[in-house]
C-alpha cells in the first residue's frame, strides 16, 4: 500500500474529461503520497469518464477516489460535492484539463503550510503565461467585481483554491454553477480571512473543450452569468 499524508484533500471535478486523464492519472500517480486522498468527481458526464476512472482505481494502488453525479446542474455543485466527501484538515480543489499542473497544488501546499502561524487565510492560483485576450477578460471582471463588492479580486477563476477545513462550514450555501470561485473570495473576504497568491504556469488544454468560457462566445455568456451572479450575490450578503 502507499504511504498518504493525513492531511491534504484534493478534489478534480471531471465533466467528459475521456480523453484528458490518461495524462492526468499519470500526473497524479507522481505525486498522490503527498496527500490523504484525490477525489474525482464524475459531475454527470456524458461520456466514458467514469468507466475510465472505475477502471483506473481497479487496476492501480493509489489513494484516488471516485464520487459519481448522475446530473451535471453545475461545475460548483460537483466541487462542492467532492469538498463535502473528504476528509483532509486541508482541502484545495484543481481542475482536469491540465490548464493547471498537479503539481503546482503540491508546491502551493508547500507555500500554504509555511503561513500556519499566520490569521485565517485561503490561498488561490495567480496564472501566468496567458495569451492577451485571456488575460485581458479575466482583468476585466476581476476590477467589475472589485467594485461591486468594495474589495480587491484577481484572477478569480486561477487554480488551485486551497483553504482549512474550518473555512467549509461558511461555504455551504455556495452556489451550483462557476459563480463558485467568486463566491469563495468574496466569502472569505467577509470573514475576514486573508486571500494569498501563488503562482502557476497556465497552458492550454490538450483535449476538449473549456467549460468555462473558453472561447469567445463562451467567454461572452460566462460574463452575462457573472454579472447576473454579482447582483444576487450583493443582495444576499446585505440581509
Amino acid at each position: 500500500m502507499i504511504e498518504k499524508s493525513n492531511n491534504l484533500s484534493l478534489v478534480i471535478p471531471c465533466y467528459n474529461e475521456q480523453d484528458n486523464l490518461p495524462l492526468l492519472f499519470k500526473k497524479l500517480l507522481e505525486i498522490q503520497a503527498k496527500f490523504n486522498e484525490i477525489i474525482l468527481v464524475d459531475n454527470g458526464s456524458t461520456d466514458n469518464t467514469s468507466l475510465i476512472i472505475e477502471d483506473f482505481i481497479k487496476n492501480n494502488d493509489s489513494c484516488i477516489k471516485i464520487l459519481k453525479i448522475k446530473k451535471n446542474i453545475g461545475y460548483g455543485n460537483g466541487i462542492m460535492s467532492g469538498i463535502r466527501k473528504s476528509s483532509g484538515q486541508i482541502v484545495a480543489w484543481t481542475h482536469a484539463d491540465l490548464q493547471t499542473d498537479p503539481q503546482d497544488v503540491v508546491d502551493a501546499y508547500k507555500y500554504f503550510a509555511s503561513k500556519k502561524g499566520d490569521p485565517n487565510f485561503i490561498l488561490k492560483g495567480k496564472r501566468k503565461k496567458r495569451k492577451f485576450f485571456d488575460n485581458l477578460f479575466t482583468s476585466l471582471m476581476s476590477i467589475v467585481s472589485s467594485i461591486a463588492f468594495n474589495i480587491r479580486l484577481s484572477d478569480i477563476n486561477a487554480q488551485p483554491k486551497m483553504f482549512s477545513r474550518d473555512f467549509i462550514k461558511y461555504i455551504d450555501n455556495a452556489p451550483n454553477d462557476f459563480s463558485l470561485d467568486l463566491f469563495i473570495l468574496v466569502k472569505a473576504i467577509k470573514m475576514n480571512y486573508a486571500i494569498l497568491e501563488y503562482p502557476v504556469m497556465f497552458k492550454n488544454r490538450d483535449y476538449g473543450i473549456s467549460k468555462g468560457g473558453g472561447s469567445f462566445i463562451g467567454k461572452i455568456k460566462l460574463t452575462l452569468r457573472t454579472l447576473s451572479y454579482i447582483n444576487k450575490l450583493r443582495i444576499a450578503l446585505k440581509k
